[in-house]
Protein backbone atom coordinates (compact mmCIF):
# COMPACT_ATOMS: atom_id res chain seq x y z
CA UNK A 1 0.00 0.00 0.00
CA UNK A 2 1.25 3.47 -0.83
CA UNK A 3 0.12 6.53 1.08
CA UNK A 4 0.57 10.17 0.22
CA UNK A 5 0.03 12.66 3.01
CA UNK A 6 -0.01 16.40 2.44
CA UNK A 7 -0.55 18.99 5.14
CA UNK A 8 -1.49 22.55 4.30
CA UNK A 9 -2.21 24.70 7.35
CA UNK A 10 -3.79 27.30 5.05
CA UNK A 11 -6.40 24.93 3.59
CA UNK A 12 -10.03 25.36 4.64
CA UNK A 13 -10.99 21.77 3.74
CA UNK A 14 -9.53 18.32 4.22
CA UNK A 15 -9.87 15.42 1.85
CA UNK A 16 -9.01 11.78 1.40
CA UNK A 17 -9.11 9.28 -1.42
CA UNK A 18 -8.59 5.56 -1.68
CA UNK A 19 -7.82 3.94 -4.99
CA UNK A 20 -8.34 0.20 -5.18
CA UNK A 21 -6.32 -1.26 -8.02
CA UNK A 22 -9.24 -3.42 -9.16
CA UNK A 23 -11.52 -2.16 -11.87
CA UNK A 24 -14.11 -3.34 -14.34
CA UNK A 25 -11.60 -5.06 -16.65
CA UNK A 26 -11.04 -7.58 -13.87
CA UNK A 27 -14.72 -8.51 -13.53
CA UNK A 28 -15.36 -12.21 -14.11
CA UNK A 29 -16.55 -12.71 -17.71
CA UNK A 30 -19.85 -14.12 -16.54
CA UNK A 31 -20.43 -11.17 -14.13
CA UNK A 32 -19.79 -7.93 -16.04
CA UNK A 33 -20.36 -4.78 -14.02
CA UNK A 34 -19.42 -6.33 -10.67
CA UNK A 35 -16.75 -3.76 -9.76
CA UNK A 36 -19.09 -0.86 -10.59
CA UNK A 37 -21.92 -2.46 -8.62
CA UNK A 38 -19.65 -2.99 -5.60
CA UNK A 39 -18.58 0.67 -5.81
CA UNK A 40 -22.25 1.60 -5.35
CA UNK A 41 -22.89 -0.91 -2.57
CA UNK A 42 -20.07 0.34 -0.33
CA UNK A 43 -22.02 3.59 0.20
CA UNK A 44 -25.02 1.69 1.60
CA UNK A 45 -23.97 1.45 5.22
CA UNK A 46 -21.44 -0.29 7.41
CA UNK A 47 -21.57 -2.21 10.68
CA UNK A 48 -20.52 0.89 12.63
CA UNK A 49 -22.66 3.34 10.60
CA UNK A 50 -25.58 1.23 9.34
CA UNK A 51 -27.91 3.94 8.02
CA UNK A 52 -27.79 4.17 4.24
CA UNK A 53 -27.43 7.93 3.88
CA UNK A 54 -25.49 8.50 7.08
CA UNK A 55 -22.10 8.93 5.38
CA UNK A 56 -23.30 11.28 2.63
CA UNK A 57 -25.36 13.34 5.07
CA UNK A 58 -22.40 13.71 7.43
CA UNK A 59 -20.15 14.85 4.57
CA UNK A 60 -22.76 17.29 3.27
CA UNK A 61 -23.54 18.66 6.75
CA UNK A 62 -19.83 19.37 7.17
CA UNK A 63 -19.46 21.39 3.99
CA UNK A 64 -18.16 18.64 1.75
CA UNK A 65 -18.90 16.25 -1.05
CA UNK A 66 -18.13 12.62 -1.84
CA UNK A 67 -18.00 10.48 -4.93
CA UNK A 68 -16.48 7.40 -6.50
CA UNK A 69 -15.75 6.01 -9.95
CA UNK A 70 -14.84 2.71 -11.49
CA UNK A 71 -12.44 2.63 -14.42
CA UNK A 72 -11.12 -0.39 -16.26
CA UNK A 73 -8.24 -0.90 -13.80
CA UNK A 74 -9.15 1.10 -10.69
CA UNK A 75 -12.01 1.97 -8.38
CA UNK A 76 -11.56 5.30 -6.63
CA UNK A 77 -13.44 6.63 -3.62
CA UNK A 78 -12.92 10.20 -2.42
CA UNK A 79 -14.35 12.95 -0.25
CA UNK A 80 -13.77 16.53 0.85
CA UNK A 81 -15.03 17.94 4.14
CA UNK A 82 -14.46 20.77 6.63
CA UNK A 83 -11.28 20.47 8.65
CA UNK A 84 -13.37 20.11 11.83
CA UNK A 85 -15.28 17.13 10.42
CA UNK A 86 -12.28 15.38 8.89
CA UNK A 87 -11.45 12.86 11.63
CA UNK A 88 -15.03 11.60 11.88
CA UNK A 89 -15.44 11.60 8.09
CA UNK A 90 -12.27 9.55 7.73
CA UNK A 91 -13.55 7.00 10.24
CA UNK A 92 -16.84 6.70 8.35
CA UNK A 93 -14.95 6.38 5.06
CA UNK A 94 -12.62 3.69 6.42
CA UNK A 95 -15.61 1.59 7.48
CA UNK A 96 -16.53 1.07 3.79
CA UNK A 97 -13.44 -1.10 3.49
CA UNK A 98 -13.49 -2.65 6.96
CA UNK A 99 -17.11 -3.70 7.45
CA UNK A 100 -19.55 -2.87 4.64
CA UNK A 101 -23.07 -4.21 5.08
CA UNK A 102 -23.69 -5.15 1.43
CA UNK A 103 -27.33 -5.70 2.34
CA UNK A 104 -29.96 -7.47 0.31
CA UNK A 105 -32.36 -4.56 0.75
CA UNK A 106 -30.09 -2.24 -1.28
CA UNK A 107 -29.09 -4.72 -3.97
CA UNK A 108 -31.98 -4.25 -6.40
CA UNK A 109 -31.99 -0.47 -6.04
CA UNK A 110 -28.24 -0.22 -6.69
CA UNK A 111 -28.53 -2.58 -9.65
CA UNK A 112 -31.08 -0.13 -11.05
CA UNK A 113 -28.73 2.79 -10.32
CA UNK A 114 -25.93 1.09 -12.27
CA UNK A 115 -28.40 0.36 -15.08
CA UNK A 116 -29.46 4.02 -15.10
CA UNK A 117 -25.83 5.15 -15.43
CA UNK A 118 -25.37 2.69 -18.28
CA UNK A 119 -28.46 3.98 -20.11
CA UNK A 120 -27.39 7.62 -19.65
CA UNK A 121 -23.96 6.81 -21.07
CA UNK A 122 -25.43 5.51 -24.33
CA UNK A 123 -25.79 9.10 -25.55
CA UNK A 124 -22.26 10.11 -24.50
CA UNK A 125 -19.74 10.31 -27.37
CA UNK A 126 -16.73 9.57 -25.14
CA UNK A 127 -18.46 6.42 -23.88
CA UNK A 128 -19.32 5.40 -27.45
CA UNK A 129 -15.68 5.81 -28.46
CA UNK A 130 -14.57 3.64 -25.53
CA UNK A 131 -17.24 1.06 -26.42
CA UNK A 132 -15.89 0.90 -29.97
CA UNK A 133 -12.39 0.31 -28.57
CA UNK A 134 -13.75 -2.49 -26.38
CA UNK A 135 -15.43 -4.15 -29.35
CA UNK A 136 -12.36 -4.08 -31.60
CA UNK A 137 -9.95 -5.21 -28.86
CA UNK A 138 -8.66 -8.78 -29.15
CA UNK A 139 -11.17 -11.19 -27.65
CA UNK A 140 -8.61 -12.40 -25.07
CA UNK A 141 -7.91 -8.85 -23.90
CA UNK A 142 -9.39 -7.73 -20.57
CA UNK A 143 -10.59 -4.67 -22.49
CA UNK A 144 -12.83 -6.80 -24.72
CA UNK A 145 -15.79 -7.01 -22.38
CA UNK A 146 -18.82 -5.11 -21.14
CA UNK A 147 -17.68 -3.24 -18.04
CA UNK A 148 -20.34 -0.79 -16.84
CA UNK A 149 -23.00 -3.30 -15.90
CA UNK A 150 -26.77 -3.10 -16.34
CA UNK A 151 -29.81 -4.95 -15.05
CA UNK A 152 -29.29 -7.82 -17.46
CA UNK A 153 -25.63 -8.40 -16.59
CA UNK A 154 -26.11 -7.97 -12.85
CA UNK A 155 -29.14 -10.26 -12.59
Amino acid sequence: MRALLIQDDEADKSCAALDVHVGAALDPKRLPGTAHFLEHMLFMGTEKYPLENEYSEFISNNGGYNNAFTSSIDTNYHFEVSNEGYAEALDRFAQFFLSPLLGDSQTEREMKAVDSEYNMSLQNDAWRKFNLLQNIAHEDSPLHKFMCGNLESLN
